[in-house]
């Protein structure tokens, strides 16, 4: 903790919180107190914070509140808590007696604080507050190391991005604002990318930056077309390979399996078997979507297919060939598109194995 006054020669680097008035006395070298922070909630301080971690999220979902608080879960594990910052610095919420929550609030409180680093920014006062060095509009994740420990696979917060957008939270943006989410019950329960697809940091980036970001419909569509391009291309090397082993085994094959290696560089093919073979998602869900294709294709007077993912390739292709003569109507049945694609792409990411 750094934090200096513009009119002030002292520096503030340490603190103690004193339980009985729920206030934090920031102190200089010396231990000399030069102002306040207090909290409206009663802070428990049974949780040591150094076992602790947090990270800032966005979500501006309509129906996000000061009272959407809740446990994280992965494997059935609890590995932390998520809340708004606002529910640091108000009591009107369902939370602000809850024994376990306090704690967790305890901890944000003492590592917010703790990472001021502020010089020459802010004029003298006895009382400082959360809100002048952090935007209440933030969430905050607050990870549990210890448990974290116990879980039977390592833990990297990058192999959760995509299911935390799934529940509403980007790292950058607004959040998630297209998907329909249904509120969880008390625990949000996250699942891991794909281990085929972790490490791949071109997806990191995607749902880090780019899909978070407001765009027209058609660059949102060549966005999440890009995560078919990717997995498509592991698509294509798991099926070389398995072609490659069967020729190995015999080689007499080769005649017979001609075709199969010319599908193999066709895009539409390598399209229908991902969705066919390589990934897992709810009927509704592919329902959706192959829906909403159809009618943009209808609308552009263009052939439609038996399947989802032929229809898909085909809005691809009108998109990349004639996307300037899409009307205003097509424009619009392309919003209902994207947001039926982005919810596919996810499940596609938590599910997709070789």
């Amino acid at each position: 903790m750094f934090l200096k006054f513009k009119d002030s020669e002292e520096e503030i680097c340490t603190m103690q919180y004193n339980a009985e008035d729920h206030v934090f006395f920031l102190q200089n070298k010396e231990n000399k107190t030069i102002c306040t922070c207090a909290s409206k909630l009663d802070l428990d301080s049974t949780y040591d914070p150094s076992h602790y971690e947090y990270l800032f999220l966005h979500n501006e979902r309509e129906e996000y509140s000061e009272n959407s608080i809740f446990q994280v879960c992965v494997s059935r594990q609890r590995i932390g808590w998520i809340f708004p910052l606002q529910a640091l610095l108000s009591t009107e919420h369902d939370y602000a007696e809850n024994p376990f929550f306090l704690r967790y609030a305890y901890v944000a409180f003492y590592l917010l604080l703790n990472n001021i680093q502020s010089k020459n920014e802010k004029e003298i006062s006895s009382e400082i507050f959360l809100e002048d060095f952090y935007d209440d509009s933030l969430t905050v994740l607050v990870l549990d190391h210890d448990n974290i420990a116990k879980l039977d696979e390592p833990f990297h917060i990058k192999d959760y991005t995509v299911s935390l957008y799934q529940q509403g939270y980007s790292w950058s943006g607004k959040g998630n604002l297209d998907s329909q989410i249904e509120k969880p019950d008390k625990k949000i329960h996250l699942k891991p990318l794909a281990k085929e697809l972790q490490g791949t940091t071109y997806i990191d980036t995607l749902f880090e930056k780019e899909i978070p970001k407001t765009q027209e419909a058609f660059a949102r569509f060549h966005t999440y077309y890009q995560i078919i391009e990717i997995l498509i291309s592991v698509v294509f090397e798991d099926k070389f390979k398995k072609f490659v082993n069967q020729l190995n085994t015999n080689t007499a094959s080769l005649f017979d399996q001609r075709d199969e290696l010319g599908n193999m560089v066709l895009e539409k093919q390598r399209v229908k078997w991902l969705f066919s073979e390589y990934v897992s998602l709810p009927q509704q869900d592919k329902n959706i979507l192959n829906e909403c294709c159809r009618k943009l294709l209808q609308e552009n007077q263009k052939k439609t297919g038996a399947e989802m993912a032929e229809n898909l390739y085909s809005v691809r292709c009108l998109l990349v060939h004639s996307m300037y003569m899409l009307n205003e109507d097509s424009h619009a049945l392309l919003d209902e598109v994207n947001k039926a694609f982005l919810d596919v792409i996810m499940d596609m990411l938590l599910t997709f194995r070789t």
